[in-house]
């Protein structure tokens, strides 16, 4: 049975076996922080019918805030009525999401469905599903005195954290966002335990690509000259550059992850620099770089498995600094990941990817690494993904460098491991 529509020409069908069809199930939405607008999302509605369909109503089924809905270039202002689908044609709905704060520290689901109501009675629904996380946002935030947070939210900077001289920031257990192009200055002194330090995207440039992934996130962190920073347990991951260092500042970092910089890991201009246990893992320039001060490293990976330029940097290189070397691992795709220039070196108990093993008191029980592997050194750690970007820079136990103690030998103990 059919009846009229406006158009002569046009019938609608009254089938109720007649109905629509959706390029998904469910949308599904990527965890959003409260308050802050979502990318937008789509998916696409066909009438696959031999008869057009009118949809009497379009509508959110509990209405739920935050959920913004345009249909075929019409947003949801409440409801829409009368749209109309002809026969093998589509419509395109865009859905967008800013959620209200939810008073929960951690992360919640928040939801509706889609309804579609057609003019033949037949109802569709199509699930809105998403996370929310309630955070702390600061436009610009200016430390000038002593502050201590311990915060269970998370924190979001959207403009820059400056901490001014004679000042202490001491964070624990934090985990800070930052937008495009904001970083950290430090003037006085920072000191970090159990803290995350990365861009604010949530959401996946592809279906396999989460944006947490992508180098170049977010400025990085800038310690000046005769500054102080401290990180323990810390993670700090896909900054432009990760951790720069100014004349005779100094820098602390135990157990810590430097990851995924589209330009250095660690910039070292005449600073101090002390690393126990840590990992430096893939960079544009170098996972490390120090021109003149001074580099003490023990049992730390540097790993250079940077895949988005052949012109990437190396993962260790100083130059005039003094150098204190032991029991760590520098090692990456290509054959040449070292250089060390300077009469104040000392490298021990150290493998070295090198194609031009070094010989001299400078270095002292040195194993270096083949490369004739071609491979390159992905061999030694539990997972090297350049197709989507996944590492896990964790020593394999059947690693050399695990068996004889050098590198970083532990296992991946939280979730901010990159």
């Amino acid at each position: 049975m059919m009846v009229a529509a406006c158009s002569d020409e046009e019938k609608y069908s009254t089938t109720n076996t007649d109905v629509l069809t959706f390029s998904v199930d469910t949308l599904k939405m990527d965890t959003v922080f409260s308050t802050i607008p979502s990318s937008t999302y789509s998916f696409w509605v066909y009438n696959p019918c031999d008869a057009s369909l009118l949809i009497n109503r379009v509508a959110l089924e509990k209405g739920t805030q935050g959920f913004r809905v345009n249909v075929d270039g019409e947003y949801l202002d409440g409801e829409l009525n009368g749209v109309e689908v002809r026969k093998g044609d589509s419509l395109c709905v865009f859905v967008e999401l800013t959620a209200p704060k939810c008073g929960q520290t951690d992360v919640q689901p928040i939801g509706d469905c889609l309804v579609f109501n057609l003019s033949h009675g037949k109802q569709q629904k199509v699930p809105l599903r998403a996370h929310q996380w309630d955070a702390d946002i600061h436009d610009q935030w200016d430390v000038n005195g002593n502050v201590t947070l311990d915060s269970p939210c998370p924190i979001i900077i959207r403009k820059g954290l400056h901490i001014a001289t004679g000042a202490k920031l001491t964070l624990r257990s934090a985990q800070l966002f930052f937008h495009d192009g904001a970083g950290i200055d430090v003037e006085g002194s920072l000191q970090a335990s159990e803290c995350l330090f990365r861009g604010d995207r949530l959401d996946a440039m592809f279906d396999d690509l989460p944006y947490d992934r992508v180098s170049g996130q977010w400025k990085g962190i800038v310690l000046a000259p005769n500054a102080k920073g401290e990180w323990t347990d810390c993670v700090i991951r896909n900054a432009t550059d990760a951790l720069q260092l100014g004349s005779n500042a100094e820098a602390t970092l135990l157990r810590t992850s430097v990851h995924n910089s589209s330009a250095s890991g660690i910039f070292s201009e005449g600073a101090h620099l002390a690393l126990t246990h840590c990992r430096l893992t893939n960079a544009g320039g170098c996972c490390l770089e120090a021109k003149g001060g001074s580099v003490t490293a023990d049992r730390c990976t540097f790993a250079q498995f940077y895949p988005f330029s052949a012109d990437r940097g190396e993962a260790f290189r100083t130059i005039k600094a003094s150098v204190a070397c032991t029991h760590s691992l520098m090692t990456g795709y290509d054959d040449l990941v070292f250089s060390a220039e300077g009469s104040d070196l000392h490298f021990s108990h150290c493998m070295i990817r090198s194609d031009q093993p070094l010989m001299g008191d400078t270095f002292t029980d040195i194993v270096w690494e083949a490369t004739d592997d071609e491979k390159g050194g992905k061999s030694h750690f539990r997972l090297v993904d350049e197709t989507i970007q996944s590492y896990d820079f964790s020593l394999l136990p059947t690693s050399p460098a695990y068996q004889l103690g050098i590198g970083d030998i532990r296992e991946k103990t939280t979730s901010s491991e990159p």
